[in-house]
């Protein structure tokens, strides 16, 4: 680095008392700061893309499902003997970390998706003696169930058991035939698993779900996946949101 130099007559002197120039000071602040900001924005972008990949990749992981919103059951339904009540949606996040009191075929949810729900009865509905989740007829709208089950919390009803349908069928069954669903009560946490994970369901998807009282009556729901699966995309969101805030 150069030395101020001072010249006086004829002569060149060195200052001593003059403050050395800053070659890179302001340069390696601006780089310093770039780097920084360039890891925060990256940062976002990443968590961002790890979201979307979460939501939309049918290779990332297998995904848990609910139901769009709580679908009554009015009476009214083609075939409805006098059932009255509300299908369920359930979050998926306490419902999976819960223990499995009943269930049927292929319970996993690692290589499985998951549709997780429940159903109320309204004081004056007759009983329920089975419940069943899937599709009717043969051209379906979703695969084949893998498995199903129940978990130990939610309402108060356990089925007395769980089966798998065949490919004839395409549905799963809990069945209630010995301790009745009864005005009043709500079935703890049903769940249905579908293969191969991440690519059996998506938002939209339609199911049937059959409810019986010596007759059978079917009712319709949308699926939408379980609102923790949002969590990062919307944290990525979140983080990009501020930081245009700020650069604004």
């Amino acid at each position: 680095m150069s030395t101020p130099i001072c010249p006086r007559g004829g002569a060149t002197e060195i200052n001593l008392h003059a403050a050395p120039r800053p070659l890179f000071s302001l340069a390696h602040f601006s780089l310093a700061h770039f780097s920084r900001a360039h890891s925060r924005r990256a940062l976002s972008i990443a968590i961002l893309f790890i979201g979307i990949l979460f939501l939309g990749s049918s290779s990332v992981q297998a995904l848990p499902y609910t139901l769009a919103g709580p679908v009554a059951i009015t009476g009214a339904e083609v075939g409805n003997p006098g059932v009255v009540g509300t299908l369920l949606p359930v979050g998926v996040p306490s419902s999976l970390s819960g223990v499995i009191s009943v269930s049927g075929g292929d319970t996993s949810f690692i290589t499985n998706d998951v549709i997780v729900f429940a159903l109320s009865l309204s004081i004056g509905s007759s009983v329920v003696d089975e419940i069943g989740i899937g599709t009717l007829d043969s051209n379906p709208i979703l695969p084949n169930p893998m498995g199903g089950g129940a978990f130990a919390e939610g309402g108060t009803e356990l089925p007395d058991s769980v089966a798998v349908g065949s490919f004839t069928t395409l549905k799963a069954v809990f069945e209630y035939v010995t301790n009745t669903l009864v005005a009043g009560e709500t079935t703890t946490n049903l769940f249905v698993t579908y293969s191969p994970g991440g690519t059996a369901l998506a938002e939209g998807d339609t199911v049937n779900i059959s409810i019986s009282s010596g007759t059978n009556f079917t009712v319709q729901a949308t699926l939408v996946p379980e609102p923790g699966t949002f969590l990062l995309l919307g944290s990525g969101l979140a983080v990009l949101g501020m930081r245009r805030r700020r650069n604004a």
